[in-house]
């Protein structure tokens, strides 16, 4: 054997034994070879681990061109349920002169946490792929190891050692990545990029939090550590430690929020409280209508997606009423929340005939002393007089204000008629 070779690899099949590295040196017909290939053990150095300390940190690694084959391999480490760890995407396929929305499409490559569960997304223009890569939850503090491996068309993902291998749908090899590849979310200015709806912790903004060590991109190291000093990425702290101690044990949060435990961290749910803030300490504004007014919000662009986060509070001595409705000039897909005899009443439609709508029911029936009829125009109505504020939310909770800064917001003004 050459005397550089420290190490052999074979290829074992009951009683037949094949000595791939041996002939590879020995340039055996056999064996074919690709790149440049060096027959000894090297020393890798050693990558430190990176914590992102909140939702909003992020590092930008360079554009990845994976093309026909790629790998990728990395070590994370959370209790959080959920967070974008990878995405990088194409560009966008269309005429030029189209505004982005709906019909805008790219290729695009994802990793996300959901719900504890570790997910692969990838789309090389044939049509998008969604993996769930394991039926057991890898946010439970400990490493996790995943290895990504593609070649044309298949593939596969190991979590731990456990692999499953996928295909992608019929038509292109590529995947053709054009942006930057981001590790931990993404940044606040997205205008320059295409969010794919199948990516739901991007549209939802669930950056990860949690620790990130070992990164590999086709074979070669990226010291994550060293490019989040370069970039002077905030909420990237060059350790990876775990904290005994309870957060919420300090009650952190007020006016009744619900604390709950994160990665070296505190999240303070303020839904149903009527406070915003990191900490519920900021009350939230309150709006007042009299059936013949509205708030309109107006959102650059067509949003779409497969994921919304809403919530709301109300009170009201009326049995009827929007509370709140979508509409584009460019699609006929809307949601619609409203009062339908004191009860809360959810429709969608998603380009389809009308959906049955979800009578949300008994458990936020809105509390009236009588059911009246629904309100003439232009009456006023009291909603001061009224029992206390009913919560409602579609998808999970999240302030209303976060929504309010992606748009300009019209005043309160009357019409002619209650928005139908």
């Amino acid at each position: 054997m050459h005397e550089e070779a420290h190490t052999l690899v074979v290829y074992k099949n009951n009683d037949f034994k094949l000595e791939l590295s041996r002939l590879a040196i020995e340039r055996d017909p056999k064996i074919s070879l690709n790149g440049d290939l060096v027959f000894r053990c090297e020393d890798v150095a050693a990558l430190d681990p990176v914590t992102f300390e909140s939702p909003e940190s992020f590092i930008a690694l360079p554009k990845w061109n994976t093309k026909k084959t790629g790998s990728i391999s990395f070590d994370f480490r959370t209790t959080e349920p959920s967070g974008l760890l990878l995405f990088s995407h194409g560009r966008p396929q269309g005429p030029k002169e189209q505004k982005p929305g709906r019909d805008m499409k790219s290729d695009y490559f994802a990793m996300e946490l959901l719900d504890g569960f570790l997910y692969l997304l990838m789309d090389m223009g044939s049509g998008s792929i969604k993996l769930k890569t394991s039926n057991k939850k890898v946010n439970d503090g400990e490493w996790c190891h995943v290895d990504f491996q593609r070649e044309g068309r298949k593939g596969s993902i190991s979590v731990n050692s456990r692999s499953i291998p996928f295909n992608s749908n019929e038509g292109s090899e590529i995947l053709d990545l054009d942006s930057d590849m981001f590790l931990g979310g993404l940044p606040e200015t997205r205008s320059d990029l295409v969010l794919p709806p199948e990516v739901w912790t991007a549209l939802l903004n669930y950056g990860y939090v949690g620790c990130v060590r070992d990164l590999f991109i086709d074979g070669k190291s990226r010291d994550v550590r060293r490019l989040a000093e370069i970039q002077s990425s905030p909420g990237v702290s060059s350790f990876c430690t775990r904290e005994l101690q309870k957060r919420c044990s300090s009650t952190p949060c007020g006016n009744g929020g619900l604390c709950k435990e994160g990665w070296n961290r505190y999240i303070c749910d303020c839904t149903g409280t009527g406070y915003l803030g990191s900490n519920c300490e900021l009350e939230a504004t309150v709006l007042s209508y009299d059936g013949s007014m509205y708030l309109k919000i107006i959102i650059p662009g067509t949003m779409h997606t497969e994921a919304e986060d809403v919530a709301l509070r109300f009170m009201s001595q009326r049995a009827f009423g929007l509370l709140v409705a979508t509409t584009s000039k460019e699609s006929a897909d809307t949601l619609r929340l409203e009062l339908d005899g004191g009860r809360v009443k959810l429709t969608v439609n998603l380009g389809n005939p009308w959906q049955p709508h979800h009578d949300l029911g008994n458990p936020i029936l809105v509390p009236f002393r009588q059911a009246p009829s629904p309100p003439p125009k232009h009456e006023p109505l009291s909603v001061t007089a009224s029992p206390s504020p009913v919560s409602a939310s579609l998808g999970r909770s999240t302030p209303v204000p976060p929504l309010l800064t992606h748009g300009s917001v019209s005043p309160v003004v009357p019409v002619e008629r209650p928005l139908a």
